[in-house]
């Protein structure tokens, strides 16, 4: 709801329900949007002199007696007339070509709520629409410049590891410049593919490419998980890989293709990174998956690139 909102406008909101609670109100009336604009909007305090803030507050404090304070943790709802301010900023700030929601446009939306209190007392100080000009003036300057554009996984160096280049234990290169020579070829064509061809089914598996990626994504986290373990356990037991159920149980097939892509790259990345530390004597542990009969921790890593090589192969494909 507030994603439009300046970091000036949601203080004013923090504020507000600050005064509701000191008032005792049950909720937030459009009178604390009032006394919260008052700290924060700086253009209304430099119109309204120090005597004119004093007598409003003390006009509120006349026709809002306070009841017990409520404590600030005690979430209050905004009432309707300050739901209607809320939705009035919004129309202020469209009105005015903003991208975003200021402190401003709130006196604005304040100034048509009718005879709510905080109404009357603005146009009662000589706040009226002419304030709309130093609204325009003042938000053009709080609009925050645009972010920059997110870097994604495809677009990135292609290194997990940020530090010093590091070469892999001699029985793990080979494996090593395999799994970096995919990840190449995928940045270089995978995502080239539209979501179309994300939907089209592969040629020897029943999954689509979308689905087909959900897979590797599964087995990547898996080898993650197996290679850590690798670096601190003397021996390997893992009770099943990931199977091929898993796939439709977590519905890969609505997951944004783009999305899917960069964590794909990056899960393998990670990998990659992990391969560069693995000691050479951890070639031949044994590992167990399943029943089936143990193989060297090596074995595991060129099973896994080479499945993933025919999965990537398959969904390059344009066939």
């Amino acid at each position: 709801m507030f994603e439009r909102y300046t970091e000036r406008a949601r203080r004013v909101i923090f504020f507000a329900r600050y005064e509701a609670s000191q008032f005792g109100s049950p909720s937030i009336e459009t009178e604390h949007l009032l006394l919260g604009l008052l700290r924060e909007d700086k253009p209304l305090r430099i119109h309204m002199l120090d005597s004119d803030i004093d007598s409003l507050r003390k006009e509120i404090e006349r026709q809002r007696p306070s009841r017990e304070k409520i404590a600030t943790s005690v979430d209050l709802p905004l009432s309707r007339e300050s739901k209607e301010v809320l939705a009035y900023a919004s129309e202020e700030a469209e009105a005015l070509h903003h991208n975003v929601i200021d402190s401003g446009h709130f006196v604005m939306a304040l100034l048509r709520t009718g005879d709510s209190l905080a109404a009357t007392l603005l146009r009662q100080h000589g706040i009226g629409q002419e304030y709309r000009d130093k609204v325009r003036e003042t938000t053009d300057a709080a609009v925050p410049p645009p972010p920059p554009p997110r870097e994604r996984a495809v677009d990135r160096t292609r290194s997990w590891y940020e530090g010093q280049k590091r070469e892999a234990a001699v029985s793990f290169r080979s494996a090593a410049a395999a799994l970096e020579a995919l990840l190449d070829a995928a940045v270089e064509n995978i995502d080239n593919s539209s979501e179309e061809h994300a939907q089209r089914r592969l040629k020897r598996k029943p999954w689509s490419r979308k689905q087909a990626l959900g897979h590797l994504i599964d087995l990547a986290t898996a080898h993650h998980q197996w290679l850590a373990r690798a670096l601190v356990e003397p021996r390997l037991a893992i009770t099943s890989p990931p199977q091929d159920e898993w796939v439709a149980a977590q519905q890969y097939e609505s997951v944004s293709w783009p999305d899917a892509v960069d964590l794909w790259i990056c899960l393998n990345r990670l990998l990659l990174h992990l391969l560069l530390f693995i000691p050479e004597e951890k070639a031949s542990m044994p590992c167990r998956i399943g029943i089936e009969e143990p193989i060297p921790l090596l074995k595991v890593i060129e099973r896994y690139i080479a499945h993933s090589e025919d999965i990537i192969g398959q969904i390059m494909s344009r066939l």
